[in-house]
C-alpha cells in the first residue's frame, strides 16, 4: 500500500532544524522517499493521502524508563501489590497502559521492570505478533538487586527474599549476579537492568549508597555483552554511577547526583543518561496530606534540588541524553509523561531540538534500533508523530500530540481523511 504525507514542518531528527512544506512517501510500512511538497504534482497513484500541511511532523517518540506494571498510585507501587499480583494480571493492566502510551506518541517504549514472573516479555511477544495493539517494546525482565537493596521486598522475613520475589532477581556476589543475567535473557529479556544504588521510593534507604560492587556489576553486563545486549542501571549515588561506567553499562538511569568528573567518563565511554527528570516535580505538585512519608519526601526534595542542574552540566559536557520518564510513578500517569520535555528545556537548559533528539535519535541508538527507528529518513519504518504548533519554539506542545503512526499504520488523527487521493 502506498501512502502519501504532507507535512507543515518536518523534524527528521537527523539534524537539529525543522523543513517547511515536505512530503513523506510511504510503501507499505516504510518509509520510501521524502522530498519538497512541491514536487508532488498528482496523487492519484497513492492508495491514502494525509495532509499534516499544519502539523509538524517528527519521528515516534521514545521512552526509554517506563514501567507498564503501574500506573501513577501509590498502592500499585507497594511490596504487597507487586509481589502478591499475577503475572496475567500485571499484563492485561499494562496493555491499556501503554496503548496511553502510544496515543500519546510514543511508538516505542523501553519497560525497565516490576513485572511479575516475566510477564513484560509476553507483553511485548503479544503486541509483535498482532494479539493487541501497542507500542513496540524493549524489556529487561526481573531487575537485579542486592539482597537488602533497592525494591528487594521489605515484607518478607529475613533471607526468604533471597533468589527472586517474583518481581526482582535478589543476588548476593558475582556468581548469583551471573546467573540472575543469564535466567532473563533464557525467558526473553532484550537486555538487563540492575540497580547500583538505593532509591527514593523504597523505606529504610537513602538514594546515595551504592549497593551493587563493581564485580557484581560487572559480572551482569558480561553476560550481555556476550549477546550485544544493553545493560542499564538504577543510579542516584555518585559512587554507584561511576562504578556502573567503569564496569561498562550501557545507560545511567536517573544520574541524580552526577558530577563533573562522572559526566567526562561517560562522554569517553559514550554511556548514555536516561535523566527522569518530571518524577519528584510531578509528586510534589500533586500529593496530599499524609500520603507520603516524611523520610520519602526528604529524599525526594533532596534529589530535586540538584537534579535539573546536574543533568544540565552533563548535557553540556556532551552526555548522550536519552529520554525516560519514569512513568508509573505518583501521579505520572501513561500517556501524560511528555512532561519531561518542559523539565528538559526549561530546568535541565537543554536546546528544544536536542530535546526531541533525545526521544527520538538518540533514544533509537541507545536501544540499538537506529537501523530502523528514530529519525525519519529512507527505508526506515514509519513511525510519525504529529503536534499542533512547533515545539522548537514551544516544547510544551508536545504534551498534545494529534497524530499517530506506527509501523504504516494510523492509530490516532484528530482530523482524519481530510484530503483523498486524486
Amino acid at each position: 500500500m502506498k501512502k502519501l504525507i504532507f507535512c507543515g514542518q518536518l523534524f527528521t531528527a537527523e539534524t537539529d532544524t525543522a523543513q517547511n512544506n515536505m512530503a513523506i512517501v510511504l510503501e507499505g510500512n516504510r518509509i520510501a522517499d521524502i522530498v519538497s511538497a512541491d514536487q508532488i504534482k498528482v496523487t492519484d497513484n497513492f492508495d491514502e493521502v494525509i495532509d499534516l500541511s499544519d502539523k509538524f511532523v517528527l519521528p515516534g517518540l521514545f521512552d526509554c524508563h517506563a514501567h507498564c506494571a503501574f500506573n501513577g498510585t501509590f498502592s500499585e507501587l507497594s511490596d504487597e501489590y507487586m509481589c502478591s499480583s499475577s503475572g496475567p494480571f500485571i499484563a492485561l493492566k499494562a496493555i491499556k497502559n501503554l496503548q496511553d502510551d502510544l496515543m500519546a506518541g510514543f511508538t516505542s517504549i523501553r519497560d525497565v521492570g516490576c513485572c511479575p514472573d516475566w510477564a513484560d516479555i509476553a507483553i511485548r511477544d503479544a503486541i509483535n505478533q498482532g494479539y493487541h495493539w501497542g507500542p513496540r517494546m524493549s524489556v529487561v525482565g526481573l531487575t537485579i538487586n542486592a539482597t537488602g537493596g533497592h525494591g528487594d521486598n521489605h515484607l518478607l522475613p529475613s533471607y526468604s527474599s533471597l533468589g527472586t520475589d517474583r518481581v526482582r532477581a535478589i543476588i548476593c556476589g558475582a556468581d548469583s549476579a551471573r546467573q540472575a543475567a543469564r535466567i532473563n535473557f533464557k525467558y526473553g529479556a532484550d537486555g538487563i537492568k540492575f540497580m547500583s544504588t538505593y532509591g527514593v521510593m523504597t523505606p529504610g534507604d537513602d538514594p546515595g549508597p551504592q549497593e551493587l560492587t563493581y564485580d557484581e556489576m560487572r559480572a551482569i553486563i558480561e553476560v550481555a555483552e556476550f549477546r550485544g545486549a544493553y545493560t542499564c542501571t538504577h543510579a542516584h549515588g555518585l559512587n554507584g554511577i561511576k562504578c556502573a561506567v567503569r564496569a561498562g553499562v550501557t545507560s545511567i538511569e536517573h544520574g541524580t547526583f552526577i558530577d563533573e568528573e562522572a559526566a567526562e567518563m561517560m562522554v569517553e565511554r559514550g554511556t548514555f543518561l536516561v535523566p527522569t527528570l518530571v518524577v519528584d516535580p510531578r509528586m510534589f505538585k500533586n500529593m496530599k496530606p499524609g500520603e507520603i512519608k516524611p523520610n520519602v519526601i526528604e529524599k525526594a526534595k533532596r534529589c530535586t534540588e540538584v537534579h535539573a542542574k546536574n543533568i544540565g552540566m552533563a548535557y553540556r559536557k556532551g552526555v548522550k541524553i536519552a529520554f525516560g520518564t519514569d512513568v508509573c510513578a505518583p501521579y505520572l500517569y501513561h500517556g501524560t509523561q511528555a512532561e519531561e520535555f518542559v523539565y528538559m528545556v526549561n530546568e535541565a537548559g537543554m536546546k528544544p531540538a536536542h530535546a526531541l533528539q533525545s526521544a527520538t535519535s538518540i533514544a533509537a541508538q541507545l536501544l540499538g534500533w537506529g537501523d530502523k527507528l528514530g529519525t525519519l529518513s529512507k527505508g526506515k519504518l514509519a513511525d510519525i508523530i504529529a503536534v499542533d504548533s512547533d515545539p522548537l519554539k514551544d516544547i510544551s506542545t508536545m504534551q498534545s500530540v494529534s497524530f499517530v503512526m506506527k509501523d504504516g499504520e494510523v492509530y490516532k488523527n484528530t482530523r482524519p481523511k481530510t484530503k483523498e487521493a486524486k
